[in-house]
């Protein structure tokens, strides 16, 4: 309920953390705007008319709601005067396309490999520290333990896979960039493989999905993002050589060939 009935409890830990002079940690993961899709009636009537459907107008002002409590969270911070000394990282787990007919999430976005699903953004603030900008570099969540290790004045792990998101020259020469994803209900932890759908790989404007040999109707897809943000035309019976030299770096990432 924290997010929907308001964030004192957020700001009680907050407040007794500081009172103790303690560093603090807050995971701020509302179940907004996840299903149940239940605005604020005033929040609801923004949309109706704006959208084709009642679905769509619930989700989307399912996204202000959540927007709004992030804003009491960093004026919060403001107010307290603790936000030059608080770094905040705003992720999300996955896309969401809203079907317009049913309160579900289209086909190509949530628990699948195309960009409605992975491209999410990650944004830091850290007043007088970072500087705002929009690297044009893919990153990712793996980015998020070295950027704040370094933060915290901690040694970054050798062979850490993430980079620094501070870094923007390590960014701007990052080769590629990879990714997996797996069936909502891990089969073994122990073994993702068993669980595996596809892995991906980006580099630079190119993005390559392979499929897991656990899907023996799945085939190779290769886009063009620059051309083709929506995924629509496979190059990869068009681009053989591109396609050769992305598939052999998602099996040096992860090899999972029988």
């Amino acid at each position: 309920n924290i997010g929907r009935k308001g964030l004192e409890p957020v700001f009680d830990f907050i407040r007794r953390a500081t009172a103790d002079s303690t560093p603090f940690l807050v995971w701020y993961a509302p179940m907004m705007p996840h299903l149940p899709h239940d605005p604020p009636a005033e929040l609801l009537a923004k949309y109706l008319d704006r959208v084709p459907s009642p679905h769509m107008a619930r989700y989307l002002a399912m996204v202000e709601w959540f927007d709004r409590t992030c804003g009491e969270l960093l004026d919060f911070l403001d107010r307290e005067k603790l936000a030059d000394n608080t770094v905040v990282v705003y992720l999300c787990d996955n896309g969401w396309i809203q079907q317009p007919d049913t309160p579900e999430f289209a086909p190509r976005s949530k628990q699948s490999p195309y960009e409605g699903g992975l491209r999410t953004p990650i944004m830091l603030r850290w007043p007088g520290k970072i500087a705002p900008s929009m690297p044009a570099a893919p990153v990712s969540s793996i980015d998020l333990m070295p950027t704040l290790l370094k933060a915290c004045g901690v040694p970054v792990p050798e062979g850490c896979s993430g980079l620094d998101l501070l870094d923007l020259a390590a960014l701007s020469a990052r080769q590629s960039l990879f990714g997996a994803c797996f069936d909502h209900d891990m089969m073994d932890l122990s073994e993702p493989a068993s669980s595996l759908k596809w892995r991906w790989c980006r580099a630079g404007d190119w993005k390559l999905i392979l499929p897991s040999p656990r899907l023996p109707d799945g085939r190779p897809e290769l886009y063009d993002l620059s051309q083709d943000s929506g995924e629509l035309k496979n190059l990869a019976e068009d681009q053989p050589s591109r396609l050769a030299d992305l598939t052999s770096r998602v099996n040096a990432w992860w090899d999972v060939r029988p």
